[in-house]
């Protein structure tokens, strides 16, 4: 699994992978109740804490989600590429101090190969971040 987030200013500052096996457990809303119908054969997440020069902090969580079939595949990323339908837990939501943290879906994206679907978001936890920038961030993200 290979993630390009750096660009000019920006830094890595932390990072936690998790690998499961049940998309249902580690997901909510109408994505949730797809996976319930449709499991997917494997799921990757992963969480990066990206700084800029200001010191300003932004989250990335990104999920790489294993489906069956090409068909269920091209079914999940309509549905995650859907407002308000849920998505696959970000790890800052299950661990860490990133907790209280609410993703509002303004920075995202998401791309599908094949049987996999990849999604990634960005949210500032401090100060500023400009929206062009953290787009910029979410797709070099799931390139």
């Amino acid at each position: 699994m290979q993630v390009r987030l750096t660009s000019a200013g920006l830094r890595v500052t932390g990072r936690i992978v998790d690998d499961a096996a049940d998309c249902a457990a580690h997901s909510y809303g109408r994505v949730r109740e797809f996976f319930r119908d449709h499991p997917c054969a494997s799921l990757r997440r992963a969480q990066f804490e990206v700084r800029d020069r200001n010191g300003d902090v932004a989250l990335v969580p990104i999920a790489w989600v294993d489906m069956l079939t090409e068909t269920e595949a091209r079914q999940l990323k309509t549905l995650m590429d859907t407002a308000a339908t849920g998505n696959v837990t970000e790890l800052s939501r299950e661990r860490g101090r990133y907790r209280t943290v609410r993703y509002t879906g303004d920075a995202y994206a998401s791309r599908r190969d094949g049987t996999t679907v990849v999604n990634a978001q960005a949210q500032p936890v401090a100060r500023g971040w400009a929206g062009l920038a953290l787009t910029s961030v979410v797709t070099n993200a799931v390139e």
